[in-house]
């Protein structure tokens, strides 16, 4: 899933000193959030006219991560090294074409019970697009865009790295290619999000208010979300395991996992918020509620990995304290309850500047394997 949040406190922090972005942050993009900012990524000249309201830019990124169970024999670790170009490029006053272009390479090596399942094969794993969209953005009337991204939008508001948003119910297809997504952040600060994939017509749709967009991270902004969508709810069930709900084996309704859909009408429900404390802390909590089937058990979900019906009720929030000018330790937390587990993640950050940070946190949790993680982030 999407991990911006080094990135997008260090544009807040950059746009701090740009009066006109932070008193309007909706007025610089309705998808390419605050894109003029000139401090935000490396700018393309020959793609830019701010005088006009163009600019395009790239950013890089090194991540490291490292997951542990309870034993040493199971270990996930990966190194991901990604460039992304975003970007609008105006034809009239109000309406431009825009893209993200996010490509990433990774290399993983894994354990599982002591065999080693994916092996270091010296920087030759493929490289895939994490984001591919593109589109006509009107500030006015919002962006259109074919896309590779998730159905739901605002269940982002726990994303504080990779525990954050484990276990909100989002559509298990996660980012997938093949959307049609409208996406708009009116003046009156309403907030639409609407998506459709051509492939598994699974459709999702996110209506709020905000005074800000979820990534900026704007001082004492807020915004409150109320989210559905058809796909397959998913919630994480310790290390290395998932639970999916709205899986039948033996039917033939398209999803955006390697299993087929039950129901093309299950519906999953999620009412989600984030509140920013100045630039010194940030609160995010997701309700998710998907229609459970009564003749599965709990342990029979959780030893499956999957059920036909819905996964119930969950609850997710995330704190996170950033120290002053994002320079030096920072705790953070992510806590979670639903129908087969729950689970609380102490973390502590250290930032050696706003773009480059790292982490480590424990994984408590009522049901399945526990794990550390460690993670280690630089963005420029």
């Amino acid at each position: 899933m999407n991990k911006l949040l080094s990135t997008s406190i260090f544009m807040a922090l950059s746009g701090l000193s740009l009066p006109g972005l932070a008193a309007s942050p909706h007025d610089d993009g309705n998808w390419i959030e605050s894109y003029l900012n000139p401090n935000y990524g490396s700018t393309l000249p020959q793609f830019t006219d701010l005088s006009k309201g163009s600019r395009w830019y790239y950013s890089l990124r090194l991540q490291l991560t490292s997951a542990v169970g309870e034993s040493i024999h199971d270990n996930a670790s990966k190194a991901e090294a990604s460039l992304r170009l975003r970007g609008k490029t105006m034809f009239t006053d109000d309406l431009g074409f825009m893209g993200d272009f996010w490509l990433k390479a990774r290399e993983s090596y894994n354990k599982e019970n002591g065999t080693t399942i994916d092996h270091y094969d010296d920087l030759d794993e493929d490289a895939a697009w994490e984001n591919l969209i593109i589109g006509i953005e009107s500030n006015k009337y919002g962006a259109l865009a074919y896309a590779k991204h998730t159905a739901n939008w605002a269940v982002f508001t726990t994303d504080i790295g990779m525990r954050g948003q484990s276990n909100i119910q989002g559509d298990a297809g996660g980012k997938n290619s093949g959307k049609f997504i409208y996406k708009n952040f009116f003046a009156n600060d309403l907030f639409v999000h609407a998506s459709w994939d051509r492939n598994s017509h699974i459709m999702g749709l996110d209506i709020g208010y905000q005074t800000a967009n979820i990534y900026p991270f704007v001082p004492d902004s807020y915004g409150i979300y109320a989210s559905v969508h058809n796909g397959q709810p998913s919630l994480n069930n310790g290390f290395n395991k998932t639970i999916i709900g709205n899986v039948d084996l033996s039917k033939d309704i398209k999803s955006d996992t390697d299993f087929h859909r039950h129901s093309e009408h299950l519906l999953t429900y999620s009412l989600s918020g984030y509140k920013q404390f100045g630039g010194s802390g940030r609160l995010g909590a997701v309700l998710a509620y998907s229609d459970r089937a009564n003749h599965e058990t709990r342990q029979d979900v959780r030893d499956r990995g999957y059920t036909t019906g819905g996964l119930g009720f969950s609850a997710s929030a995330t704190y996170q304290y950033f120290p002053k000018n994002v320079h030096g330790w920072g705790p953070a937390m992510s806590i979670s309850h639903d129908d087969f587990s729950d689970q609380f993640t102490p973390q502590i950050y250290y930032w050696f500047k706003p773009q480059v940070r790292t982490w480590i946190g424990y994984v408590f949790t009522s049901h399945g394997e526990e794990s550390t993680q460690l993670e280690f982030q630089m963005d420029y």
